[in-house]
């Protein structure tokens, strides 16, 4: 009896020791887990190719100031975001932070994306350029880019561009006396048609609101009194200035550049173009297009940082931590400027603006305000302005028994018919 019991009480105890070794098996296993503990390496996927070589080297700053290893993965803007739904789909190799559009790309991704609202650097973004869905701050601005009139400072004046007549008139005077074309647009689908047609939703009371009434057919375009004025301004188009058709985008800002073109309807993005006219005396300033009594630019943002919140606690620390850093630290807030050359969307990164070209300074300025209208293109039906909307551009100025109220009637009836291919 008394060796049944050592056997019994000798069972127990292996018994015990084995659980209590598991259990201390299982606590180093999730040791790293823990949302304070670091991780061996965060992955951030891209599609900004043109900061990929930057980034990795911003890396490298990162790991030596704060020893945790940063991996870079790109790829190009036109297959990005099929290949982040495939990538996050799967949780274990998954990266942990990724970028979106805003607007449907950012909706579509939005399961995965943390809740940044906590974050530290969310009292510095500028006015309106958080990605914000549900009341939570999803996303982080990378930078922000604006468009409007670039004009020749030379030819036109802010004050001679204060309302639609006032454009149309000028564009009428200036082809009367022959000497430079008012304005021009370009071939190329937004410029000709996405651009302005985005500053006549964006001038409305609840941008999205109102877009939800033109993909129901409840508000027809034709009708509503901004897009009356693009009408107007179309055939004025059409009437007195070069065929947008016959022009490209390369050849507009050369007109621009050697005074051919007194204004056109463009963004900062031109800088890198208009520097390479190194004899032209032009001297650009940019103004708001005067649609629907517009007096503001339109500023948004290309892309937003997003942390994947189905990584492990420390893993989503860890990426927090790091966007953070990016826009608070001197090292940050140095590549954002100086190597990515980013206009900043955040109040607490300040630039050289005398080293500024005009059209960059006018948008940084009209950011920091927060005194633009939005980008709501974005939330218009994927592919509609290349699909639906150029086709008809193109028509109009092929075929001049078409009138601009023409034009606006067949784009409201495309934009019903593109919300149904959502």
């Amino acid at each position: 009896m008394k060796n049944r019991m050592k056997k019994i009480l000798t069972v127990a105890m292996v018994s015990i020791a084995a659980m209590l070794l598991l259990v201390g098996c299982g606590s180093k296993k999730n040791a790293g887990s823990g949302a304070n503990s670091k991780p061996a390496k965060i992955v951030i996927f891209q599609s900004k190719v043109e900061i990929t070589d930057d980034l990795k080297a911003l890396a490298k700053e990162y790991k030596k100031e704060k020893g945790v290893t940063v991996e870079i993965w790109g790829t190009t803007g036109d297959d990005y975001i099929t290949q982040a739904k495939t990538k996050l789909s799967n949780r274990n190799s998954s990266p942990n932070i990724f970028s979106t559009a805003g607007g449907q790309e950012s909706q579509q991704l939005g399961a995965y994306m943390a809740d940044l609202s906590k974050e530290p650097f969310v009292k510095n973004i500028a006015k309106d350029k958080a990605y914000i869905s549900d009341g939570k701050v999803l996303g982080l601005p990378y930078s922000v880019e604006g468009y409007g009139l670039a004009y020749n400072t030379a030819l036109v004046k802010p004050d001679q561009m204060k309302s639609t007549d006032d454009f149309i008139n000028f564009l009428k005077q200036a082809k009367s006396a022959g000497k430079y074309s008012g304005f021009e647009l370009s071939q190329e689908s937004f410029f000709l048609i996405g651009h302005m047609l985005n500053t006549a939703f964006a001038v409305q009371k609840d941008p999205l609101a109102f877009l939800k009434d033109v993909e129901s057919g409840k508000t027809q375009l034709q009708n509503v009194a901004a897009f009356k004025d693009l009408a107007k301004i179309y055939e004025a188009i059409r009437q007195y200035t070069p065929n947008p058709l016959q022009v490209k985008y390369d050849t507009q800002i050369g007109d621009l550049m050697t005074g051919k073109v007194a204004m056109i309807n463009q963004g900062m993005w031109i800088n890198t173009m208009t520097s390479s006219y190194k004899n032209s005396d032009v001297k650009l300033e940019m103004m708001p297009f005067p649609i629907g009594g517009n007096d503001k630019l339109a500023v948004g943002v290309p892309l937003y940082w997003n942390v994947n919140k189905n990584k492990p606690a420390n893993e989503v620390k860890a990426s927090e931590d790091f966007l953070n850093w990016l826009v608070s630290s001197k090292t940050g807030q140095n590549y954002i400027v100086n190597k990515f050359k980013f206009i900043p969307a955040m109040t607490n990164i300040k630039v050289d603006e005398a080293k500024m070209d005009t059209l960059s300074k006018a948008v940084y300025e009209s950011s920091q305000k927060g005194n633009n209208i939005p980008w709501s293109y974005g939330y218009w039906p994927v592919g509609a302005v290349d699909t639906d909307f150029v086709p008809i551009a193109q028509k109009f100025f092929t075929d001049k028994s078409m009138t601009g109220t023409e034009l606006m009637k067949q784009i409201s009836v495309a934009f019903v018919s593109a919300s149904q291919k959502k």
